[in-house]
């Protein structure tokens, strides 16, 4: 069973994007900074994920891959493959569109529980352990409320643990911390308010 099934459209969304941007960039786990990125370019404008519209190009800019390497798509490019057509044909040939998060899932190993992996029609990834963290984190203050794991509990996840890239991240590009906190913390507590 996929784990999706306690996430919401858009939570599922901002997963499966930040699997296909770490697979584009040929990085060999799915890490927080990825999930960071695709929360920033997610285009959410409601609090407190408002905090990180805008800072898509910023946050690409502290992703390893990013900075010093070709991605995937580059190096295609250099041997006259566009990417973006064979995924066209791709989809076609199949009536399915590979981004489609539908298709995706997000599974846990039954023999080794703290192995999670991001399974869809463009391949798989395995999240690092920060990331497998950051799951767990949403999951768990979505169950305390009874709701779908959202973006905005990817984003408690992150903010959860300090230490982790994507806080760093955050913080060189001028996110106040404190304020973010506070603001996911105002949200949580109107949406208990409302329950």
């Amino acid at each position: 069973m996929t784990l999706f099934a306690g996430f919401t459209p858009s939570a599922t969304d901002t997963v499966v994007r930040a699997g296909r941007l770490a697979a584009e960039t040929g990085a060999p786990r799915l890490r927080t900074d990825f999930l960071l990125l695709a929360l920033a370019e997610g285009g959410y404008l409601t609090p407190p994920l408002d905090a990180l519209a805008g800072h898509g190009s910023a946050v690409r800019g502290h992703i390893p891959e990013y900075v010093s390497g070709r991605t995937d798509r580059e190096l295609l490019a250099l041997l006259g493959i566009d990417l973006d057509e064979v995924r066209r044909i791709a989809e076609a040939s199949t009536g399915r569109r590979l981004d489609d998060a539908t298709l995706w899932r997000l599974e846990r190993s039954r023999l080794r529980r703290l192995r999670y992996t991001l399974r869809g029609p463009a391949g798989e990834l395995r999240l690092d352990g920060r990331s497998r963290k950051v799951v767990e984190v949403a999951q768990y203050w979505a169950r305390r409320r009874g709701t779908p794991v959202g973006p905005e509990h990817l984003l408690w996840g992150l903010l959860a643990d300090g230490s982790n890239e994507s806080v760093r991240v955050l913080r060189r590009i001028g996110v106040d911390l404190p304020r973010l906190g506070e603001s996911l913390q105002r949200w949580y507590t109107r949406s208990a308010d409302a329950r």
